[in-house]
This record gives C-alpha cells, structure tokens and sequence, in this order.
C-alpha cells in the first residue's frame, strides 16, 4: 500500500497539466500497478470511481464542492462493492467508506463547511473500521480465516478511514 501510494504521489507533477478526472483515473491505475493482487484494484476503484463520476458529471469543473466530493465517493463505493462483491459488515474497506459516504451526503443536505463534513465523514470511518473488530470476515483475504478473524480491525477498513482522515487534516492544513 505505501509504495503504491507513494508512487501515486511522486507522479503528481507529471500529471500537473492533467483535469481533475484524469489525475484520480492515472493514479487509480498507479495504484492496481504498483500495489498488484486485490488490494490493488479495490483501492484502485476508489480513484477510478470518482475519476468515472467526475468524467460523465463533473468534466472540466476545477474546483469542487463537498456534494460533488461527495457524489464522487459514492460512486467510488458503488464501484468498489461491485467490484469485490462486498456489502456492509462482510469486513472489507466497505465498512468504513459506506459510514463516511453517507456521514458526506448528510453534510450536504445540513450544509456543512466541507471541513466539518470531511471530520465527521473521518469520524464515521474510524467507527466503522474499528467495528470491524467484531465481525467475521466474508471477503478478502482474510475470509479463509472464518471466525478466527474476530478480534482484528480489517486492514482495507483502517487503511479506507486513514485516506479519508487525512483529507480532512488536508483541508484545514494544506501544507
């Protein structure tokens, strides 16, 4: 995960000229590259996703509110469960995103600051992938460990609550 990560972000000035759309669609594919196996496309898809909704809703937009963040993330979602077949408590990176998803959509109709949306939507996430902790796990990886995985948060959940935390640390500090 790190070094699909931090080639996503040594490639950033490479794709300096690029629309929002394309930066998320390359990186995604940075991603399934240079992670490989599941983790790879499922965190792959979380780019890709946006990237796709950006694409047919958003193309040519340069700067983006909290319900266009937030639409982007739920197609990401939509994307992702399709892609690993996993639903909500089957202990997947699922379990976190879903709660922030929804924490981000409830922003929009409250009319939160895109700061204060992002803290709830990281807030939801960490519950959720802390939850995770309690269930047995369905997909992944670790599903061949049955209930011998109770007792562990799922690593696609804390790794999905971190990216989504460290937006919300980004908006208020962007340096």
């Amino acid at each position: 995960m790190a070094s699909g990560f931090k080639s996503f972000y040594n490639k950033l000035d490479e794709f300096s000229a690029l629309s929002i759309g394309q930066v998320l669609k390359k990186g995604g594919f940075e991603l399934i590259k240079t992670i490989g196996g599941a983790a790879g496309a499922i965190f792959g898809t979380f780019f890709t996703g946006q990237a796709s909704y950006y694409d047919k809703n958003l193309n040519g937009k340069e700067s983006l509110n909290l319900e266009d963040l937030a639409n982007m993330l739920k197609e990401a979602l939509t994307q992702i469960k399709k892609r690993g077949n996993a639903k909500l408590g089957d202990k997947t990176m699922v379990d976190a995103l879903e709660p922030a998803v929804n924490e981000l959509t409830a922003g929009v109709k409250n009319n939160l600051s895109l700061s204060q949306a992002f803290k709830n939507a990281a807030a939801k996430a960490r519950e959720g992938s802390d939850n995770t902790k309690n269930l047995v796990s369905k997909r992944g990886r670790s599903k061949n460990l049955g209930e011998r995985s109770v007792g562990y948060i799922d690593a696609g959940s804390m790794s999905t609550y971190l990216i989504i935390n460290t937006i919300a640390d980004y908006i208020d500090n962007p340096d």
